[in-house]
């Protein structure tokens, strides 16, 4: 075959592929373009508890805190706070074990724990060995809240909370892998009450 001729059909099989290949592509990008229209953004499963507790010192303040969904997972956070500002704060996310989620079911469900009600802390200038706990438990009506100051508003609800603080301080030291997550704002200590209204 000559050279002018085998470029004419070169060129010929290049056309004929031409067709196929755009119509190829096109159908690719359609389908790419339905797939993003069809992927909705992730929704967060509900809350089911919000707890917090913290450890006040000398010079600084240890916070922690942890929101457990629906979903069995978690987002915690540990803070180091000085003068009402973070130092450092650590977030930490994963998904609890069936273990534990079993067990923290049990705890806020449990009739004493469901019934408890305890009133709302009136503001006080002055508290002796700060150290509070909020405690928000999603139920169908709203939220349960609890919410102590120190150790002696927390004495007469101590063998109904007990449990649940056990719970979380096994829970948090079991689960220690930090992550790049951002801070959930749920668990700022802008709000003066930490508890949640529905």
């Amino acid at each position: 075959m000559s050279q002018p001729a085998a470029r004419r059909t070169c060129l010929a099989q290049r056309n004929a592929m031409n067709p196929r290949m755009t119509s190829i592509a096109a159908l690719l990008v359609i389908s790419l373009a339905m797939s993003a229209n069809s992927i909705e953004p992730a929704k967060e499963s509900a809350l089911r508890l919000v707890i917090s507790e913290v450890q006040v010192g000398q010079t600084a303040s240890e916070q922690y805190c942890m929101l457990v969904f629906d979903d069995h997972n978690f987002h915690a956070e540990k803070a180091n706070r000085a003068r009402g500002k973070d130092r450092e704060r650590k977030v930490y996310q994963g998904r609890l074990l069936d273990a534990e989620w079993n067990a923290l079911n049990s705890i806020l469900d449990a009739k004493q724990f469901r019934e408890q009600h305890v009133p709302t802390n009136k503001t006080t200038l002055v508290v002796q060995d700060l150290h509070p706990y909020t405690i928000s438990v999603a139920r169908q009506d709203g939220f349960q809240n609890m919410e102590f100051l120190n150790k002696d508003s927390l004495k007469p609800y101590e063998s109904t909370v007990r449990p649940l603080l056990a719970w979380w301080k096994s829970t948090r030291n079991l689960h220690t892998v930090e992550t790049n997550a951002a801070a959930d704002s749920r668990c700022s200590l802008s709000d003066v009450n930490g508890i949640f209204n529905n």
